[in-house]
C-alpha cells in the first residue's frame, strides 16, 4: 500500500502573474500490489478569507486513507508554502508530519509523529504538495529549468523535470494536448511520469510510476471544477 501513498503523493503546474484559479479535481487509480487496489482521489486548491491559499489532497483505498494540506501564499508567480501537513492511517497503523516554514524565525521545523527537526530556512524551498504548484506556474511562463528543493522528512531534496514533448492524451475527463514530463530524483528506483494539460493551465491528467520489477502505478483524471 506504500506505493499508492508514494504515487498519490508525486501527484498531482509571458509572466502576467494572473491569481490562481481555485479547482477541485477527482481521480481514480489502479495500484499493482499483489492485487489490483482501486484507489480514490481529490485535490481541491482554495483561497482563504485571509487571502493565503490552501491545497488539499486526499485519497482512500481499502483500509487506507491519507490527507495532505499546504497553507500557502502566492506572489509574482511563485508559491510559498507556510505549513503543510500530512496524515495517514495504514491498516490500522497512523503517521503524521507537520512542517512549519518560519521565514521570520530563519528556520523550517519538521514534526514527524511529535519528533522535531530543525533546519536552516531557505527561500524557494518547498512542501510536498506546493512545488506542484510551482510546476503549474513555472510551464505556464515558459521557463525551462525545471528544478525544485522539497522539505522532507527533515530533508531537503532535489526534484528535477525533464520534458518528453507534446502528446494528446485520452482521459475520463476529455481529450487534452499535454505536456509530459519525467520526474528525476537521485537514488530512485522507479520511473515517473506525469501529463499536464496545457488547456487546463497544466492540470496533472496521468500519472504512472514503473517500479524496478516492472509493476505500474496509474492516475488518471475523472473530472475537474474550476471556481470563479
Amino acid at each position: 500500500m506504500r506505493s499508492w501513498v508514494a504515487l498519490l503523493s508525486i501527484l498531482l503546474i509571458g509572466p502576467s502573474f494572473a491569481q490562481p484559479t481555485p479547482f477541485k479535481a477527482s481521480y481514480s487509480a489502479n495500484i499493482d500490489l499483489l492485487i489490483d487496489v482501486p484507489v480514490t482521489a481529490t485535490r481541491e486548491l482554495v483561497k482563504t478569507s485571509t487571502g493565503t491559499w490552501r491545497f488539499t489532497n486526499r485519497a482512500s483505498a481499502f483500509m487506507a486513507k491519507q490527507r495532505e494540506t499546504s497553507e500557502l501564499k502566492f506572489s509574482h508567480g511563485e508559491w510559498s508554502p507556510l505549513l503543510y501537513n500530512y496524515e495517514r492511517s495504514l491498516f490500522g497503523r497512523s503517521r503524521s508530519i507537520s512542517i512549519d516554514f518560519d521565514e521570520a524565525g530563519g528556520r523550517i521545523t519538521t514534526l514527524v509523529n511529535g519528533d522535531p527537526w530543525n533546519q536552516p530556512w531557505e527561500s524557494a524551498v518547498q512542501d510536498r504538495l506546493s512545488y506542484q504548484l510551482q510546476l503549474r506556474e513555472d510551464l505556464k511562463s515558459g521557463r525551462q529549468q525545471l528544478d525544485y528543493r522539497i522539505a522532507d522528512g527533515g530533508q531537503i531534496k532535489n526534484y528535477q523535470f525533464n520534458r518528453l514533448g507534446e502528446e494528446l492524451l485520452k482521459t475520463p475527463a476529455g481529450t487534452f494536448l499535454c505536456e509530459k514530463l519525467q520526474l528525476v530524483r537521485a537514488g530512485q528506483q522507479h520511473t515517473t511520469l506525469i501529463w499536464m494539460a496545457k488547456e487546463l493551465d497544466y492540470l496533472t491528467i496521468r500519472l504512472i510510476r514503473i517500479d524496478a520489477d516492472g509493476k505500474e502505478h496509474l492516475l488518471n483524471l475523472k473530472s475537474v471544477e474550476f471556481y470563479d
